[in-house]
């Protein structure tokens, strides 16, 4: 009897699952992802080109204002660079990835590898938490396509490549490309999503970078708070001789 019953509980748990307005939540769930995979791409390139295209414009700047205006052009140049080396940072780890990745799960048989890859790549650009919000929709698709199986396997893959990279190597590498603390990337995600959305999550380290040059790089008191939030070209001036 114990046999039957549990047989009717997996029949009834792949009925539920394999109903039609299951799957028609699912396919507006894995709808929604595209799009908002889509958005972010699209924000992320948009960014990109309009920083090298303001960063060729820069350039003339020392020419013109070199003579009053040159330590707000070098802070300026500082934080070009820093934004610079972050995507190129994150691409490249964001590339190796999404290759991996997308690789892995089309070899399992999950659906629509290509787009889990895509988000890979784009939850690639959010510090430390990034990988927890690209494994979730294909973790999701796997265990309704194949089971406990298939979703252990979709996990297992993403914690072995997605934690190495992302969680334990990249983030040093960053921190030594913008001179910005561990620490202070971490809580800087959590701080711009709370203002400005999801998008907050993926400008953080250029929004931090900016508001840092904004506010501390042009007071020489605050030499002190721009060592302690990881930047190496803070040091106090020389005492002045008596």
């Amino acid at each position: 009897m114990e046999a039957i019953d549990l047989d009717e509980e997996a029949s009834d748990a792949a009925a539920s699952v394999l109903d039609p307005t299951t799957l028609l939540g699912l396919a507006r769930s894995i709808g929604g992802t595209v799009v908002s995979v889509a958005t972010a791409l699209f924000f992320v390139c948009a960014y990109i080109i309009f920083m090298a295209v303001d960063a060729a414009r820069y350039r003339q700047a020392p020419a013109i204002f070199g003579a009053t205006k040159g330590a707000v052009i070098a802070r300026i140049s500082r934080l070009n660079t820093g934004v610079r080396r972050y995507y190129i940072v994150n691409a490249s780890f964001g590339a190796i990835v999404a290759i991996i990745d997308g690789l892995a799960l089309w070899w399992m048989g999950v659906p629509a590898p290509v787009v889990w890859a895509i988000l890979a790549f784009v939850t690639n650009f959010i510090p430390n938490i990034g990988f927890v919000l690209g494994l979730v929709p294909p973790a999701i698709l796997a265990f309704v396509v194949g089971g406990w199986p298939l979703l252990l396997g979709v996990v297992a893959v993403y914690c072995i490549v997605n934690v190495v990279l992302q969680v334990l190597v990249q983030p040093k590498f960053v921190s030594d490309a913008v001179d910005l603390s561990l620490t202070l990337s971490f809580f800087s995600v959590i701080f711009w999503t709370f203002i400005i959305g999801p998008l907050g999550a993926i400008l953080s380290i250029p929004l931090t970078l900016l508001a840092r040059t904004l506010v501390f790089e042009g007071d020489p008191d605050a030499t002190w708070l721009r060592w302690l939030s990881g930047d190496r070209t803070a040091v106090p001036a020389a005492p002045e001789p008596e």
